[in-house]
């Protein structure tokens, strides 16, 4: 039977501000090759995130590609899990990042061939600058595959495979990785069928709770950080061939999934009132005009907040979509390309696209512009735009003790002018936004954290 998702979530309207023009801005990803997507975000807070890429480029190379910011997004620092030497894990493919904090986490390193002995889980302490496998005596069996690392808090972590000797390999360590406990065939109560495994990267967790779906639709569910597990199931079965590339939970009960049903090739939500445990279709196949998604999202502190996206460039159903009330309503974002989509907070969120190189794209988060006059947050002290309205061509001037950038974004986040400015004591520059369309534009200055923005008409 359909459920609507609409009847689950929550009636109340939360979070946002009417007198705000919400969007997503543009980021780069600081990776020196183009069209590395984004597979994934470690949200630690609002300033620390961390994102795995994938090569987007058509040519499918197998990378260990990541970035990390520690500002919020403001700048990406984009690096490698590398072994011993800087070729030993040409052969394997990084699966996800589960992150502590802006200099240590853990990566699931998985193999690409029949190669094997170098798979398992990694750790870093330096920001990703090296990396040293941890999961010493996992994942050595002949048929182990490693599919997902992540860790609850900074001494107890989980990390499952494929079957391996007849039952699903999954470790737990409680003293930060560097001692792991493979889970008893008894604990686990699901008998592997004839070619099912674990998906790479795919899984969800709250609190103590860990979700870990099978290639053939099955949910292995464990509440307490994977020292038991129980059985659960989706509305797909063996036959027809399912994924789920994204899983949210709202409470410990209520969560969302993106169900990727291979057979039909369409994308679909799926619920939980259980807390993971058995699913049923959500009855909502397209939100905002964003259908075929690849990525569902909570917003914490919210009664009623998630964000939906899309990638899917050829069907016509990409872009992004939100609601505030429970899924009564969807407002369209925009029709961009966007992967995969994480949040901290109401004010702080992240989605994955496309980089053309280093310093472009890549990366957008979801920020708040706001259009009521003299909204300005006055966070970074003596910030004026003169004169305004203008004919395109304006002054900006600030009073920073420090290294600062200016942005400029029209009504929709699309960035129209951007410029780093070295140490100054005072910032003062013009701008000429002639060449752009009359309307409304926005002025962010940042010094450091602190940032503030203010409206300008160009007419």
């Amino acid at each position: 039977m359909k459920r609507k998702l609409l009847l689950l979530l929550g009636l109340v309207v939360a979070g946002f501000s009417v007198s705000a023009q919400k969007a997503f801005h543009t980021q780069n990803s600081g990776f020196a090759t183009a069209s590395r997507g984004i597979n994934d975000f470690d949200v630690v807070d609002s300033n620390i995130v961390w994102a795995v890429a994938y090569d987007g480029s058509g040519a499918a190379a197998t990378i260990r590609d990541f970035t990390v910011t520690t500002d919020g997004g403001y700048s990406w620092l984009a690096g490698a899990v590398k072994g011993t030497t800087a070729t030993a894990l040409n052969n394997y493919g990084l699966a996800n990042i589960s992150a502590i904090n802006g200099t240590t986490a853990y990566a699931s390193i998985y193999p690409v061939t029949t190669a094997i002995g170098l798979q398992g889980v990694y750790k870093t302490e330096n920001a990703g600058a090296t990396w040293t496998k941890v999961s010493t005596g996992a994942f050595t069996n002949a048929s182990s595959f490693i599919n997902v690392v992540h860790f609850f808090d900074a001494q107890n972590g989980i990390a499952a495979g494929d079957p391996a000797n007849g039952y699903f390999e999954i470790y737990t360590t409680s003293n930060g990785g560097a001692n792991w406990t493979r889970v008893p065939s008894a604990n686990i109560p699901c008998t592997p069928l004839a070619s099912e495994y674990g998906t790479v990267g795919y899984y969800a967790a709250y609190d103590s709770t860990f979700v870990y779906p099978t290639t053939f639709g099955r949910i292995l569910l464990s509440r307490d950080m994977g020292a038991t597990w129980a059985l659960g199931t989706t509305p797909l079965d063996s036959t027809d061939g399912t994924a789920l590339p994204s899983i949210s939970f709202q409470d410990h009960d209520f969560a969302v999934a993106v169900m990727a049903n291979t057979t039909a090739a369409v994308n679909t939500f799926i619920i939980s009132q259980d807390g993971g445990l058995n699913w049923d279709y959500a009855g909502i196949d397209t939100v905002g005009g964003v259908y075929d998604f690849n990525a569902i999202e909570y917003v914490k502190g919210t009664v009623g907040t998630w964000f939906a996206t899309s990638a899917n460039s050829t069907s016509g159903g990409m872009g992004a979509a939100y609601t505030e009330d429970g899924a009564q309503t969807w407002i369209s974002i925009d029709k961009e390309q966007h992967t995969c989509v994480r949040f901290n907070d109401i004010n702080n969120g992240w989605a994955g696209g496309f980089n053309t190189s280093a310093t472009v794209g890549g990366i957008s988060k979801w920020g708040s512009v706001r259009t009521a006059a003299g909204i300005s947050n006055n966070k970074v002290d003596g910030f004026v735009v003169y004169p305004n309205p203008s004919n395109g061509k304006f002054y900006v001037k600030a009073n920073v003790k420090g290294a600062s950038a200016i942005k400029v974004m029209d009504l929709t986040g699309r960035v129209v002018f951007q410029e780093n400015y070295p140490t100054k004591a005072l910032l003062f520059t013009s701008i000429d936004l002639s060449n752009q369309t009359p309307g409304i534009y926005f002025v962010e200055v940042r010094e450091g954290n602190n940032v503030s923005i203010q409206k300008v008409s160009v007419q």
